[in-house]
């Protein structure tokens, strides 16, 4: 009986000390996005294209006739400009489970992040002889899965960390742009990296060792893609995403 109870005895302070070596927990929360690009906007003057000039494939289509009157055709002109510009940060949300190791004073933390983040891009450009100006505001939703692994320590009630993040995409969507710029960016974000890595920096507590808060800011250290293609323009890009996050999680 008394060899019983010691083994049990035995048990209960290595569950305890392996409790706080080892914990695990679920988190979810909000993230807040934002899309850079390099600045890829032109501004040119209108011209015809050269298959529609005297001598060229298509010179008998220059001009066409709309409601009786003869008007240069729309098909057949260079638009002369054409800009993009990345809104604020949009929001998002994530969902995941995470693990923690202490080991000498400070913990190593990988976890396992499914992401939902949005970028919205407002583009202009003007789309006829008369120079006007259109506009329209095209969404990218994306999903991902992240797997960030954080080296921090505590000072305090507080707990410090940083540490690598690579993300592995899921399936893109773009919303809300006219045709043709939806269509180019559809096209772009179908060839965007399937994984791209990146950091994070944050700060966190524990309260009352069961419940997590933690707030960080993840950069980018590598870029979505090269090239978004609008109508016959190709841009050379670094489109890049960084976030803010924050996040609430139960250990078990």
């Amino acid at each position: 009986m008394k060899k019983l109870v010691f083994l049990i005895g035995v048990m209960l302070v290595a569950q305890a000390s392996f409790s706080q070596i080892f914990t695990w927990g679920v988190k979810a929360g909000v993230n807040s996005t934002k899309v850079s690009f390099d600045d890829f906007s032109i501004e040119n003057d209108i011209t015809i294209k050269p298959d529609y000039l005297p001598g060229g494939p298509n010179e008998d289509d220059l001009i066409i006739t709309v409601d009786g009157q003869e008007v240069i055709n729309p098909q057949a002109i260079n638009r002369p400009g054409i800009k993009f510009e990345p809104k604020s940060y949009e929001m998002g949300y994530h969902f995941g489970a995470f693990a923690r190791l202490k080991v000498l004073g400070i913990y190593i933390q990988p976890e396992l992040i499914f992401s939902h983040a949005e970028a919205s891009i407002d583009f202009s450009d003007t789309d006829n002889l008369a120079g006007e100006l259109e506009s329209s505001t095209a969404t990218i939703k994306y999903n991902s899965f992240d797997i960030p692994v954080l080296v921090g320590m505590k000072l305090g009630p507080a707990r410090f960390n940083l540490g690598p993040v690579a993300s592995f995409k899921l399936d893109p969507n773009v919303e809300g742009a006219k045709a043709e710029v939806k269509e180019g960016l559809t096209s772009f974000s179908d060839a965007t990296e399937l994984a791209t890595f990146g950091g994070t920096v944050g700060v966190g507590i524990d309260i009352l060792k069961k419940v997590t808060v933690d707030v960080r800011y993840e950069f980018p250290l590598s870029k979505l893609g090269d090239e978004v293609n609008i109508g016959d323009n190709s841009f050379k890009t670094d489109q890049r995403q960084s976030q803010v996050i924050g996040s609430i999680g139960f250990m078990f």
